[in-house]
């Protein structure tokens, strides 16, 4: 299945930032990425997951072909999952609102980039990150290709589907994710694999559920700058179903749309420890970073 890009990480980042007036003839051509900048990084648990950003990115090219097809090659040292999140390749690319936007069947939310320039250096800011580019080759305007999905259709996200289950367990039944010494499982997680192992993966299929189903055009909607940190938490019970989620620290409006992505996580199997099934609690942090 073919995700809409969203986030790859435990922390989601978007920097929005001012656009400036662009023209087709200024995007049109191949742009490499010479530097990738992740906000708050240092903040990020996961840092394989950083790698996995950074090793897609660095080195990636953009090529906005003049007959309006976006293609991309990501980095040398790319792992292949990339491919699967962020699905980009051979699309269409259009500039709305002073941004390049990415899709196709005329729904452009694949990717939307923001082009800044800044003491001399181009950059393009995405939702989790900021790339510094540089221009390698130009193209000119000729007919456009209208590219058509051939495949399942990026995926949208329906919020009435979300569970929000919440029932009293005694704070004595409850042992946190990381203490456990058999962790519940995420599809496609094997019981065979070591602890470390088994909690990585789960923890990845959490990361990625979030980074799919969040919606951070929300942040367009907050009159707040700087930094927004929302701390997610809930209880994966006996029965591998998310329950008593709650997220606080970020705007409502944020903070509601994180408990409905939790809510749609399907059942896991049961974490247990000493061989009995336990309720777990698993905790994750969200980060933006809105700049003026």
């Amino acid at each position: 299945m073919k995700y809409k890009l969203l986030l790859v990480t435990a922390l989601i980042f978007n920097t929005l930032t001012n656009a400036q007036n662009l023209s087709e003839e200024t995007i049109m051509g191949e742009w490499k990425a010479i530097n990738v900048e992740i906000p708050n990084s240092d903040e990020v648990p996961q840092k394989e997951a950083l790698k996995f950003m950074e090793d897609a990115f660095l080195g990636s090219i953009f090529n906005f072909k003049g007959n309006k097809v976006f293609k991309i090659e990501y980095g040398k040292t790319a792992d292949d999952r990339i491919k699967e999140l962020f699905f980009l390749d051979n699309q269409n690319w259009i500039i709305q609102n002073d941004k390049i936007k990415i899709g196709m069947d005329n729904d452009y939310s694949s990717m939307h980039i923001t082009f800044q320039e800044i003491n001399g250096k181009t950059y393009f800011s995405l939702p989790m990150m900021r790339l510094e580019m540089k221009k390698i080759s130009t193209d000119k305007p000729s007919k456009p290709k209208l590219i058509k999905s051939k495949k399942e259709k990026i995926e949208t996200v329906d919020y009435t589907k979300s569970e929000l289950i919440n029932k009293e367990i005694n704070e004595s039944q409850i042992i946190e994710f990381n203490e456990l010494d058999n962790p519940p499982l995420a599809p496609d997680c094997k019981s065979k694999w070591d602890i470390e192992k088994k909690k990585k993966c789960t923890s990845k299929y959490i990361n990625m559920h979030v980074a799919r189903k969040f919606n951070t055009d929300l942040a367009a909607e907050v009159d707040v700058t700087g930094k927004i940190k929302i701390n997610i938490e809930f209880v994966i019970d006996t029965n591998g179903r998310p329950i008593n989620i709650t997220a606080n620290g970020g705007p409502e409006i944020m903070n509601q749309n994180a408990i409905e992505v939790i809510g749609l996580l399907p059942d896991l199997k049961p974490g247990t420890n000493n061989g009995k099934l336990v309720n777990v609690l698993y905790k994750m942090p969200l980060v933006f970073q809105i700049a003026d």
